[in-house]
């Protein structure tokens, strides 16, 4: 359901703001690892310390997260729920001396129990722990992360009841030639979408902690600016769309109640100036939920200008945005094997994989061309933290 508006009123963007030195203070205090969206600290944690993360982020962790979504942040709450989910190995370390794979194993279980839990999405959960996180692909290893992330979404289920996250799309299978081309192309242009995120997100970042290098002041004046947005959300559309993971905003999307191509651009902009804003200042939430929405607001921006020329059938429009969150997660993360499953679980629309695998195909391939960085790891290359992006992907000598 879509947030009513604030009681603050116009003096709305000071809320964000008096989260954001809320969670400095605890990032300052505390840990540090509860900034950002959670992913890149798991990678760090995997290959710079054995697969050790501090205790405290257990418990920090969401609690920051919480407070940066629920004062208005642009984020959402996949990165923070798998970062716990790893940081509960911490408190099995201290119970019991673990080996470093064995330790890397069960921060993989964890993750992929983290991720299936929130998303109620136990296949997706586990290609994105074994795809992303594990350099495992043993009998052993995937199937004990695949019996985590069962139970995970098994207890989600429980407690509040099966669900989709998002509304499933009507449409029906799409397997010739001229539709599947069209889905290739959508690859392309989310491909390039994914780069201008993760370059404006990277850039965000580098800028506010060069030209603000007091932490407070820097967290406070991005949240001040998000607020600002959503109050330019709220008078553009009459809806606080840019809040969270904006899964009321990705919903719309898909059902075709967001129709206008000038306030889908509009929210397009905003949403990746304000999840850029959150997270680039200092924040704590995921970038994964945000994706869904610029990936499919993206993908109906290319489908409308093909509906226009003829080239695509209307009754396409609902595939087209399934399949566009499914390449923007795959190029922008290089979760290419989970985005499709995701989105599919996500919308309980079985009838749109084969679709959804070819956008996701096509949008990797293409941002691998011109970026050889995810959104997950050109933050640690940056800091001089070189990790592979996928452990499947080779590089050659020249960084290709």
């Amino acid at each position: 359901m879509h947030t009513e508006p604030s009681i603050w009123g116009w003096a709305l963007p000071i809320l964000p703001a008096l989260g954001g030195l809320i969670v400095i203070y605890l990032a300052r205090h505390y840990a540090p690892e509860i900034q950002g969206a959670g992913v890149s600290q798991v990678l760090e944690a995997i290959h710079t310390r054995e697969g050790r993360m501090r205790r405290s982020i257990a418990l920090l962790r969401p609690l920051a997260t919480a407070i940066t979504i629920g004062t208005g942040g642009s984020a959402g709450r996949e990165g923070p729920a798998m970062q716990f989910g790893a940081a509960i190995t911490s408190w099995l370390d201290t119970i019991m001396v673990l080996p470093t794979h064995r330790r890397v194993h069960l921060l993989g279980c964890g993750i992929g129990a983290g991720i299936a839990a929130v998303f109620n999405a136990p296949l997706g959960g586990w290609f994105l722990a074994m795809e992303v996180i594990l350099p495992d692909w043993r009998p052993w290893t995937i199937l004990s992360t695949l019996v985590a992330t069962i139970v995970a979404s098994q207890v989600t289920v429980m407690v509040f009841g099966n669900f989709h996250l998002l509304p499933t799309v009507i449409s029906t299978p799409v397997n010739q030639t001229m539709p599947l081309l069209i889905f290739a192309g959508l690859g392309l242009v989310e491909a390039l979408g994914s780069i201008i995120f993760i370059v404006t997100l990277s850039t965000t970042t580098h800028i506010s902690e060069r030209l603000l290098p007091n932490a407070y002041v820097r967290h406070a004046l991005g949240m001040f600016l998000v607020g600002l947005l959503l109050l330019l959300s709220l008078a553009v559309t009459g809806h606080y769309y840019l809040i969270g993971g904006s899964y009321v905003g990705t919903g719309d999307i898909l059902r075709g109640t967001l129709t206008d191509t000038n306030v889908l651009l509009i929210l397009l902009v905003l949403k990746l100036i304000a999840t850029s804003l959150t997270i680039g200042s200092g924040g704590s939430g995921g970038i994964f939920s945000p994706s869904l929405f610029i990936g499919a607001a993206i993908a109906m921006l290319y489908g409308y200008c093909l509906t226009q020329w003829h080239v695509l059938s209307p009754h396409l429009m609902g595939t087209i945005g399934l399949c566009g969150m499914a390449g923007m997660i795959a190029a922008s993360t290089g979760a290419l094997l989970s985005a499709p499953i995701m989105v599919i679980e996500l919308t309980g629309n079985y009838a749109a994989l084969l679709p959804a695998i070819l956008t996701a195909v096509s949008a990797f391939a293409v941002r691998r061309m011109f970026m050889k960085d995810s959104i997950y790891t050109l933050p640690l290359r940056r800091r001089g933290v070189k990790i592979q992006e996928n452990h499947y992907v080779l590089e050659n000598n020249d960084g290709r």
